[in-house]
C-alpha cells in the first residue's frame, strides 16, 4: 500500500496561501470575540449565540488548514516578507494594479470634471488599456455608449445625471 497518495500529499502550497490562512484565522478570533461580547454566552437562546457558533466554525477551519498546510510545507521556511512578495506576485497581476489606478484616477475626477467628461475618459482609458483596441474604435464605442446612458437616464427614467 505504499504506491497510494492522497491528494494533499501530491499538492504544493500556492502563493499566499498560507498568509490569506492566518489572515483567516485572525479574523474569525475577531469576530469570535465581538459575537461573545453581544450577550457573552449566559444562554443556548442568547442573543450571540449563533455568530458566536458560526465564529468557532471558522476559527477551527482555520487552524485546519493552517495544520494542513503546515505539512505541506518542506524545505526552506519562507519569511513572512518573501510570503507577502510571492502572494502579491500571484494575486495582484500588474494588469489588476493599473486597472485599480484607472478606477481611483476616476473616482477623483467625477467630481471636477463632472459625469460625462470623467466616464467619457474613463472608457477611452479602458478600452484600450484593457483590449487593446486602437484609439478611433475605442472613441467611438465611448460615444456612443455615454450617449446611450445619457438617452436611458434622461428620457426613460428621468435621472439628473451628476
Amino acid at each position: 500500500m505504499g504506491g497510494l497518495q492522497t491528494m494533499d500529499e501530491d499538492r504544493k502550497l500556492r502563493a499566499g496561501e498560507d498568509l490569506f490562512a492566518w489572515l483567516m484565522l485572525g479574523f474569525s478570533g475577531f469576530v469570535l470575540i465581538q459575537a461573545y461580547l453581544i450577550s457573552g454566552f449566559s444562554s443556548v437562546d442568547a442573543p450571540g449565540t449563533f455568530p458566536m457558533g458560526a465564529a468557532a466554525v471558522m476559527v477551527a477551519a482555520s487552524l485546519s488548514v493552517l495544520l494542513k498546510n503546515r505539512r505541506l510545507k518542506a524545505g526552506q521556511p519562507i519569511t513572512f516578507k518573501a510570503e507577502l512578495n510571492r502572494a502579491a506576485a500571484a494575486v495582484l497581476p500588474r494588469v489588476f494594479m493599473v486597472y485599480c489606478a484607472i478606477i481611483v484616477g476616476y473616482m477623483l475626477l467625477i467630481k471636477p470634471l463632472h459625469f460625462f467628461p470623467a466616464s467619457f475618459a474613463f472608457l477611452l482609458i479602458s478600452m484600450v488599456y484593457l483590449k487593446g483596441t486602437g484609439w478611433f474604435r475605442s472613441l467611438m464605442i465611448a460615444t456612443v455608449m455615454l450617449g446611450s446612458i445619457y438617452i436611458v437616464f434622461q428620457y426613460f427614467f428621468r435621472v439628473v445625471l451628476p
